[in-house]
């Protein structure tokens, strides 16, 4: 029997444990757990098709996005482009896989002009328009996401879930952005809109705070409107004047708070000082965190006040573990054959839309392919050197080239500068590129399952706690027949991986029945193309998923040049959970039904508005579902005709949450 006083709601029960990673805040929180319940097939016009008033309405309504309408009334042709078919949209020169200017190393800053195009950034803009409201802050452990102007005062708003995965604009776009990261799909928060008018700002900040649960590795700023004047965004490395305190002009005598002066005054700005002017369409990516998880105090940094005009901006931040939970897999609407899955063998006609890259798999493991990283003279540079190398190696198979030796050469060099930005690694004179040469010929037995980290014994700069984090493979020559890349341990891989062995126990394995098995993620690349493969995890934990074999090779050679980044005595913050850094106290929200009907979970706004879904919690007895919280968070519980059950509003530590619904035709209870 339940203890007197509990609702008759037959433990429906809200178990907090002390758990998981932290939340986002304001209305990305919960709402992007939510699948939504149309499907995003049926909403995409067709080429060439036009839309009447009420059929535009009616597509951003089934989108979730009917609040955006008054931005769009009087000329909804925005809502056409929005809702195209995805497989036709560009992509601008900024979203290439060779675009990206790195304007620092430390904070390490890449700039992409032309990232969005001016038509992706009207629509944005119209999206959020009508939806914006004053921005908040995190202040402490008890006041989690509350208003101060004084240090922010601009206008947001946050995307949800069913909008990021029905309108193949946004898909589109931020598919885009996490290609350019290298960051899963669904490590990320929604994503938000922000305007500044004259005079707003936001005073220097990280956008990482591990002690109050928010970490995030990377950030993605877009700028969405070119700005009259003012609005920069300032990383103020070698700067003393840029403090959100008061600073008093000793010429002037005039006092004024925080980055005004520091903004104004780019003369003054050191060699090391980090400034990035608005541009629509322009996007910056910055590291809030270093390859180890430590946060990078370097990435501290100022959205400057509006001097004319109007700023607009789109930021998506980053996590270290799913998060938002809106991915774009094989079989689902946003699934897009140009970017998405194993490419094309060399044998078949490439695909000229894809403009050469693609994300083959981004999490367990993280495996990329840019087809021609290297041109001819390049590529002709590098089979010499291999050819040389190799026989005056003493060897057939393989030789290692150290960092000396790559710096030495100047088509090396600039090749390895290349293959990290590729690889999205912050510059590090601790983990210089070292270059791995190797064959296999026709007949090889090709190569056991391993992974590259740690590196082999072979490598220079191996032992101890060196970590491989990531490999980039340049294809010199590629074989008629075999050379495969066999990942049997993939989540893509749908067979059973026993025959591939085990890693370090090449006895057990049997290469051929691995490379013949049907349902394995296969790679195959051609010639001067490059794959790229992390090791590592976002939170640089050891990716166990990473393990791979390469097929014998029957016809042909294949000769690879393999830059790897090796970091010696690398030891990831937390045993490499950066996301769980401090956080020990994250509560993790379990919702169990005992009911024999499907409920409806929701997360309720802080400050009022419309409940976002969640997703279903199955029928019972005893389904769960957990989600990640924090103190302070509502939950509302309805049944499938949105009848209210229960509301939850007390998320203390292993306190259960008592029903205020009505009593429940189910008698049993456990």
């Amino acid at each position: 029997m339940p203890a007197p006083g509990w609702s008759p709601l037959r433990r429906l029960l809200l178990r907090l444990a002390v758990l998981g990673i932290a939340t986002s805040w304001g209305p990305a929180d919960f709402g992007s757990r939510c699948c939504g319940t149309l499907s995003a097939e049926a909403l995409e016009v067709k080429a060439g098709a036009s839309l009447t008033k009420d059929e535009a309405f009616a597509l951003l309504k089934a989108a979730g996005g009917e609040k955006a309408w008054s931005a769009f009334e009087e000329d909804h042709s925005l809502l056409e482009f929005a809702f195209s078919d995805q497989a036709t949209f560009p992509t601008p020169s900024g979203g290439l896989p060779s675009a990206g200017k790195v304007m620092s190393e430390s904070p390490y800053v890449t700039v992409f002009d032309d990232f969005l195009t001016e038509k992706e950034c009207d629509f944005l803009r119209s999206f959020a328009r009508s939806r914006l409201s004053p921005a908040l802050v995190v202040q402490s452990g008890d006041n989690w996401y509350d208003t101060q102007t004084q240090t922010r005062n601009n206008e947001q708003h946050w995307l949800t879930p069913q909008e990021e995965k029905s309108v193949p604009a946004l898909r589109h776009l931020l598919k885009r952005m996490h290609r350019a990261s290298r960051v899963p799909d669904e490590h990320a928060e929604a994503l938000q809109i922000g305007r500044y008018n004259v005079s707003t700002k936001y005073e220097g900040h990280l956008d990482t705070d591990p002690p109050h649960r928010v970490a995030r590795p990377m950030t993605l700023i877009i700028y969405l409107a070119d700005v009259g004047s003012g609005g920069d965004t300032l990383f103020p490395v070698g700067r003393n004047d840029c403090t959100a305190v008061w600073h008093e002009d000793k010429e002037s005598n005039q006092r004024t708070y925080g980055a005004a002066t520091c903004c104004a005054t780019p003369e003054k700005d050191a060699p090391e000082t980090v400034r990035v002017s608005p541009k629509l369409g322009r996007a910056v990516l910055f590291f809030n965190h270093r390859p180890d998880g430590s946060v990078d105090q370097q990435s501290k940094h100022i959205g400057c006040p509006v001097v004319a005009g109007e700023k607009w901006i789109a930021q998506r931040w980053f996590r270290f573990e799913p998060y938002n939970r809106v991915a774009y897999g094989i079989g689902t609407p946003g699934f897009d054959a140009r970017f998405d899955g194993v490419p094309p063998e060399p044998a078949l006609q490439r695909d000229s839309s894809s403009e050469g890259f693609w994300k083959v798999s981004d999490i367990g493991p993280r495996v990329f392919l840019q087809r021609s990283f290297v041109d001819d003279l390049v590529h002709s540079h590098l089979l010499r050197l291999a050819e040389a190398t190799l026989a005056s190696s003493g060897t057939v198979d393989e030789c290692w080239l150290d960092p000396e030796a790559v710096v030495a050469d100047d088509t090396l060099r600039s090749l390895a500068e290349r293959a990290r930005q590729f690889a999205r690694l912050p510059p590090h004179s601790e983990a210089p590129a070292v270059l791995r040469l190797r064959r296999l010929r026709t007949g090889s037995d090709g190569e056991h399952l391993h992974r590259d980290s740690p590196p082999p014994p072979s490598a220079p700069g191996a032992g101890g706690q060196a970590a491989q984090l990531a490999s980039v493979l340049v294809y010199l020559r590629v074989p008629a027949d075999g050379g495969h890349v066999v990942f049997p341990e993939a989540l893509q891989s749908k067979s059973n991986p026993l025959a591939c062995g085990r890693v370090g126990d090449d006895a057990q394995d049997d290469l051929a029945a691995c490379c013949a098995s049907e349902g394995m993620l296969k790679l195959r690349p051609s010639r001067g193309d490059a794959v790229l493969l992390y090791s590592h995890d976002v939170e640089g934990k050891l990716d166990e998923r990473s393990s791979h074999i390469v097929c014998p090779v029957a016809a042909g050679e294949s000769l690879v040049a393999e830059f790897s980044f090796i970091f010696p005595n690398f030891v990831s913050a937390s045993g490499g959970a950066a996301a769980k850094a401090a956080s020990a106290s994250q509560p993790v929200v379990e919702f169990e039904n005992v009911r024999r009907e499907v409920l409806q979970l929701f997360w309720v706004p802080p400050a009022g508005g419309e409940e976002a879904a969640m997703g279903e919690l199955p029928a019972g007895p005893h389904s769960v579902r957990p989600f990640t919280s924090f103190a302070g968070h509502v939950f509302h519980v309805r049944d499938a005709d949105g009848n209210l059950l229960q509301e939850v509003s007390r998320l203390d530590p292993l306190v259960e949450a008592r029903s205020r619904s009505a009593p429940s035709p189910i008698s049993e209870c456990r």
